[in-house]
């Protein structure tokens, strides 16, 4: 269903979500701001043309109060698939660091000249593991270069571990491939998981029911000719900060609130001093 002239601004407001975060909750604040004193004004008009009864201000009371009801539910429901992929990106991370330094170990035992070769590649490869997770506004170090040089590292790396594997074959070098094989499969479940998020028609629904539900709130207040200002700004304001909040979260390589790498920075130390 189509609700014209809102979709434009939903989808304006995902196209700052996308840039500013800042910008998207001051949009947020403003649209609600809005959608109370529409509330209010509607409030007032229905008042004028009849005055309510206590009986009729109990049910619109009623009926706000089901709405913020629902919302608190959308908005639980919505941090709550944020805090999870939150979770399993901090998860991936680790296991992705363990993968890595279970597979610098393995190259050190047995493979000669091709572990040292190995254990070079690694130790770029975790340095460019380690700027992925944390995001760059460099275009030189973008995700899409990035992955490229991932890629090419991994090529590299299981060539010269399948070679050690030809040409000795024993159950050193099969536990290095096995290792490396983890580690390429865990950098795929880390960039799924950093490219999954909460679906944008939860963003959408959780924005639409706000936009309704706080103007079912102004609509009360104007029915009995009471603003109260100070607790519509700070009710807002607060609602705006859970909105932006579960953006936040979902944004892991440019929001404020991002995964930290410091596993692989942890494992890129425990690789001593370049030699």
């Amino acid at each position: 269903m189509s609700l014209g002239p809102f979709d434009t601004l939903i989808g304006f407001f995902q196209g700052i979500a996308n840039g500013n975060l800042h910008l998207a909750g001051l949009f947020i604040l403003l649209l609600l701001l809005a959608a109370l004193e529409v509330g209010i004004q509607f409030g007032k008009f229905a008042a004028r043309r009849h005055t309510p009864t206590d009986g009729e201000k109990s049910t619109v009371n009623f009926a706000t109060a089901g709405m913020m009801g629902l919302l608190a539910f959308l908005l639980g429901v919505s941090l709550s698939m944020a805090s999870d992929r939150y979770q399993q990106r901090r998860d991936s991370v680790l296991a992705e660091a363990n993968a890595i330094g279970t597979a610098w170990l393995r190259a050190t035992v047995g493979t000669g000249s091709e572990g040292e070769a190995l254990q070079r590649l690694l130790r770029d490869y975790t340095e460019v593991r380690i700027a992925i997770v944390t995001g760059s506004s460099d275009p030189a170090k973008s995700e899409e270069r990035l992955l490229e040089r991932t890629n090419a590292l991994q090529s590299e790396m299981w060539t010269i571990a399948r070679s050690v594997a030809e040409r000795s074959p024993t159950p050193i070098s099969g536990l290095l491939l096995s290792s490396l094989n983890d580690m390429i499969d865990l950098s795929l479940t880390n960039r799924r998981n950093f490219h999954t998020h909460v679906p944008p028609y939860i963003l959408r629904l959780l924005l639409t029911v706000s936009v309704f539900a706080v103007g079912a709130v102004g609509y009360g207040f104007g029915l009995v000719g009471s603003r109260q200002p100070v607790l519509s700004v700070l009710l807002l304001g607060v609602w705006t900060l859970a909105i932006v909040l579960i953006i936040d979260i979902d944004r892991p390589q440019t929001g404020e609130v991002r995964i930290d790498p410091a596993p692989l920075v942890w494992t890129l130390q425990g690789f001593g001093p370049a030699k």
